[in-house]
């Protein structure tokens, strides 16, 4: 998935807010009533916690997605996760100094006074987010692109096999651009449209990649992943890192292979 679900996906995305409200509120009146924090500072904590809670998880996704932790070696892995995570952390207790020190001012003290147990369960809180994004995205890697299941009857003729493209035309501004197959280096699922990748560039098409997968040279193309079809021919290597195959085109780009993508590819190269 190239794009943040909870900003995109609907369920996700209030799914992620009700959690945040749950979360927000059991933090919030957790430390209000140990600290015996008033009504009035416990609802605004409460009420702050909510909106970061959210906005970190946002961000945090993206960081997650980008950072390519995959190509990393563990320490380096681990040591921008710490970094993460004080930043994460730091950037809440400031968020909520700042609201209740400006609109319960009477229970600053208290709140400054649970500084270090509140940094504690946010660093809690932050492994297990990016644990259930590690698992998010290893269910999304190992899971089999959907196909479309037509079911006919057996008298129906049945339809003739798609003809191979041998291009792709993009339209730049007023101008059609024919690209040449041979040319792609991949294809790359984006939202509701995939972008057809070249050395001298990127278009985007309104289409779905499962379209080219059916259309593409089988014998030059592999899906390797659900959001990505590779030119054969651009693959510069195939490394191992961990449990987890990439893959390096010829521009550049860095793609984690599915499992089922790994099968479809060792067939395709006789590995």
């Amino acid at each position: 998935m190239t794009s943040n679900p909870i900003l995109h996906d609907t369920f996700v995305r209030l799914h992620h807010i009700l959690l945040c409200v749950l979360l927000g509120l059991c933090y919030a009146g957790s430390f209000g009533f140990t600290m015996h924090s008033s009504v009035i500072g416990a609802s605004v904590d409460a009420i702050a916690c909510v909106g970061l809670f959210f906005g970190e998880a946002v961000m945090l996704w993206s960081l997650f997605t980008y950072s390519r932790f995959e190509v990393l070696e563990q320490y380096q892995s681990l040591a921008i996760h710490a970094i993460y995570a004080i930043a994460a952390a730091a950037l809440m207790l400031v968020g909520e100094y700042l609201v209740t020190s400006g609109l319960s001012s009477s229970d600053t003290v208290s709140f400054l006074t649970s500084l270090p147990a509140r940094a504690f369960v946010l660093l809690i809180m932050y492994t297990s987010y990016q644990r259930y994004y590690t698992n998010n995205k290893m269910e999304e890697d190992n899971s089999e692109p959907a196909e479309d299941i037509v079911v006919t009857d057996k008298d129906e003729p049945v339809a003739e096999p798609v003809e191979a493209m041998e291009r792709i035309t993009v339209k730049v501004g007023t101008k059609i651009k024919v690209i040449p197959v041979d040319d792609i280096v991949c294809l790359k699922a984006e939202d509701d449209y995939v972008s057809v990748i070249t050395a001298e560039g990127h278009w985007l098409k309104s289409e779905r990649l499962k379209d080219y997968d059916m259309s593409l040279p089988t014998d030059k193309f592999a899906r390797v992943h659900r959001s990505y079809i590779v030119n054969i021919s651009k693959i510069s290597k195939i490394e191992r890192y961990g449990q987890k195959q990439m893959l390096s085109l010829s521009n550049g780009e860095q793609i984690r292979i599915s499992m089922t993508g790994y099968k479809v590819l060792k067939e395709k190269l006789n590995l």
